[in-house]
């Protein structure tokens, strides 16, 4: 799934189909989340992404990482 991943973040990166974060509220603390070794299930556990966020989960896996996010979507 990784690949898979990896392909995704690489046909999406810098396009309108990956939705920034910043398209919906202010640009987050990267470092912050990076030094917390954060992933998409952080995200979830402290923001309850899940009732604002709709996340295709065949595209996201629960194990990325922020960097893996930015890669396709602004922070």
């Amino acid at each position: 799934m990784k690949y898979l991943t990896l392909l995704t973040a690489l046909v999406f990166a810098g396009s309108a189909a990956a939705t920034d974060c910043s398209d919906c509220h202010e640009t987050i603390d990267l470092t912050v989340h990076l030094e917390a070794e954060a992933t998409l299930a952080t995200c979830n556990d402290c923001h309850d992404m899940g009732s604002a966020h709709e996340v295709d989960m065949e595209l996201h896996e629960a194990t990325l990482t922020m960097t893996e996010c930015a890669d396709c979507h602004g922070m």
